[in-house]
């Protein structure tokens, strides 16, 4: 039976998303470590409690688990006697007719949660790939079109300049963690629920350090601006992800960065208006260039283009350039250009003007 809510301990909703999940944890984690909190018992049990949920909630699997136990829990299935029943559903008892298929749907969730034991999950705590980072850059418009070659300042957890990365002060000694064997992680069965935490000796660390470093306070990490250089394709759409490989937050214990994802917020125009791989404006004529037709400069993406508007034109009608919008990602040519016109009528007209205007009126 999970005895701790895990959601209560990181301070978020049921439903929080993988982001927030990720960030409750980073600044209580920042907050009751030990070594911000040295001979503080309490901090290094709530530190402990901390990585124990997160280590749960962090896992796609482990966490629709967990949810689904929580779940079993409030219709009433006491998780406090499964142990008993797991013990005799197995074994030589396993002829009494008691197994995990006796209890419906749950029996899959308990036969891969639930171990006593004889399946306790280990692993090699290895290398392993730094998190993805996503942030999102204004764009101008006229950049996104053609394309553009910036440099953004992204805020990361980077290795101490001064561990580099180990926690401990050049010159002191390490010593691999007698008690996890360097892995960092203790795995432990509570109520059959199989779980890792931090060893409590080395503090997640795998090793033990003699003088922690002055300059990260022994977190091997420090939070610092870094100054990438990144590529914005020709074409690029608001909303869309650009992939930067090897660009996101450095691995743990010698594995790789993970990557960064730039999602480009277009910048408006005070002319043009983009919809898709299409551009549309506004152009305004008189009333006489409407009824007489016109040719007339419009400006494009590409530069100034002539336009002729054909007598008779009507207000708000949608004229088409054809080929004068954005380049197909997919290769098979560009968009099209649509001008809408508007007419402008006078607001004051001279006698003479007026008398014409019957005239034209009449004979109309």
């Amino acid at each position: 039976m999970p005895k701790k809510d895990y959601y209560e301990i990181l301070d978020v909703k049921n439903n929080a998303s993988a982001e927030d999940i990720k960030k409750a944890y980073r600044d209580l984690a920042k907050k009751y470590h030990p070594d911000k909190n040295p001979g503080d018992e309490v901090a290094e049990e709530r530190f402990k409690e901390i990585q124990e949920a997160y280590d749960v909630l962090k896992n796609p699997e482990k966490k629709a688990e967990y949810d689904q136990i929580k779940e079993a829990e409030k219709r009433g299935f006491n998780f406090g006697d499964i142990g008993d029943v797991f013990s005799r559903g197995r074994g030589e008892n396993k002829r009494q007719g008691f197994g995990f298929n006796d209890f419906g749907g749950l029996g899959d969730i308990f036969s891969r949660f639930f171990d006593r034991g004889e399946r306790v999950r280990s692993s090699r705590y290895g290398p392993t790939r730094g998190n993805d980072v996503t942030v999102e850059l204004e764009v101008p418009f006229e950049k996104a079109i053609s394309g553009w070659e910036t440099v953004i300042e992204v805020p990361q957890e980077e290795d101490c300049p001064t561990c580099h990365g180990t926690g401990a002060q050049p010159g002191s000694k390490t010593q691999t963690c007698p008690e996890c064997g360097g892995k960092g992680t203790i795995e432990s069965v509570q109520g059959g629920f199989a779980l890792s935490r931090p060893c409590p000796r080395c503090y997640g660390r795998g090793t033990i350090i003699e003088q922690p470093c002055q300059t990260c306070a022994g977190r091997g990490t420090l939070q610092q601006n870094r100054r990438i250089s990144v590529k914005i394709p020709p074409g690029v759409d608001d909303g869309m992800k650009i992939r930067v490989p090897g660009q996101g937050e450095p691995g743990v214990s010698g594995g790789p960065r993970g990557d960064l994802y730039i999602i480009p917020r277009i910048s408006g125009h005070r002319f043009f208006e983009r919809k898709g791989d299409d551009i549309y404006c506004n152009i305004t004529i008189d009333f006489v260039q409407a009824i007489l037709g016109v040719t007339i400069m419009v400006s494009t993406i590409d530069g100034k283009v002539k336009l002729k508007i054909p007598p008779g034109t009507q207000p708000d009608a949608v004229l088409r350039l054809k080929g004068r919008g954005i380049k197909r990602k997919d290769g098979t040519g560009r968009g099209d250009q649509f001008v809408k016109v508007k007419v402008k009528l006078p607001k004051d007209v001279t006698s003479k003007q007026a008398e014409l205007l019957k005239q034209f009126k009449e004979q109309t």
